[in-house]
């Protein structure tokens, strides 16, 4: 049942004149009559009566105009809400972020989102790389946000880089390591470490920077993706913290935690990247949230 012909039965009850709800609806009069013939004929049922009098609505054309009514109200509902989803006024959209650009990108990200759209509606996922790449496969989420160096991009997934943020370590205000001059490698480690999952790259490089053959552990004594976590306990103790300073900028500029400036330490940073499945298509919600973000990261780079 076409939806325009819909339109036009209501035009003609309501202007109850065939020239005039022609006109309203931007039609010819012949034209008119023609969509009005063919809906009662795909119907099977005259709705208006036409006499010499005038129109009159039939018994069942005024059942099938009340319902006509409703629908059209609805599809107008629908047009509606499409274009604001479009143009992203409201939406609803699932993604995914990894402990580090959770913890530097996400509270401006989700407060920009929401300013001006109070439909807007998020679900945001905060995981490892490992349990995001799942629940992406499972299309639970449509795309997510995390350090790319152990993911690869393939036949089902696509990665598209972001961003970098460089590190990696950091110290409580206070800590011994402050007082010297030119802390080299060797001094970190009798104080121990505190780690997210360490991507296999840079737990090989750490390897071998620290001497530390490959068969054995790296010194790190607590592993956790909860980076609040992390941070309240080397806040009280000596460990340090390997996490890209981005992602604990605040408790940085707190004075709670300092970057630990090493000699002999090659450059180790974070990857961020855009994971999607390959081939799809990102909703207009998911779009805005990914556009939006990538013009933060833009702003925040010139300023520094």
């Amino acid at each position: 049942m076409d939806l325009k012909r819909i339109r036009h039965a209501l035009a003609l009850a309501e202007e109850m004149n065939f020239i005039r709800a022609a006109e309203k609806v931007h039609l010819s009069q012949p034209a008119f009559s023609r969509s009005i013939q063919a809906l009662e004929n795909e119907l099977g049922l005259p709705l208006f009566d036409r006499s010499k009098q005038g129109l009159a609505i039939t018994a069942v054309g005024a059942q099938f105009l009340a319902r006509a009514r409703r629908l059209a109200h609805e599809a107008r509902n629908l047009e509606r809400d499409m274009a604001l989803t479009r143009n992203g006024e409201i939406g609803q959209v699932s993604f995914g972020f990894g402990p580090l650009p959770a913890a530097s990108m996400a509270p401006k990200l989700l407060q920009q989102l929401r300013q001006g759209r109070a439909e807007f509606r998020v679900s945001l996922l905060v995981n490892n790389s490992a349990h995001l790449l799942t629940s992406l496969l499972n299309e639970e989420i449509e795309f997510f946000i995390a350090d790319t160096h152990d993911i690869q991009a393939g036949s089902e997934i696509a990665v598209t880089p972001l961003t970098r943020q460089h590190g990696p370590f950091v110290c409580r205000a206070g800590h011994p390591l402050l007082a010297l001059d030119n802390p080299q490698l060797q001094d970190l480690l009798p104080y121990r470490f505190a780690s997210l999952n360490i991507p296999k790259d840079h737990a090989d490089l750490l390897h071998h920077v620290f001497g530390v053959a490959p068969d054995q552990p790296l010194p790190v004594v607590l592993e956790c993706d909860d980076i609040s976590v992390l941070t309240q306990v080397v806040c009280n103790e000596e460990l340090i913290l390997i996490i890209s300073h981005a992602a604990v900028a605040r408790e940085i500029a707190a004075g709670l935690l300092c970057p630990l400036q090493v000699d002999g330490m090659p450059p180790l940073f974070a990857e961020m990247g855009i994971v999607q499945l390959r081939g799809r298509t990102l909703s207009p919600a998911a779009q805005l949230v990914i556009g939006t973000l990538q013009e933060q990261i833009l702003i925040d780079q010139v300023a520094n």
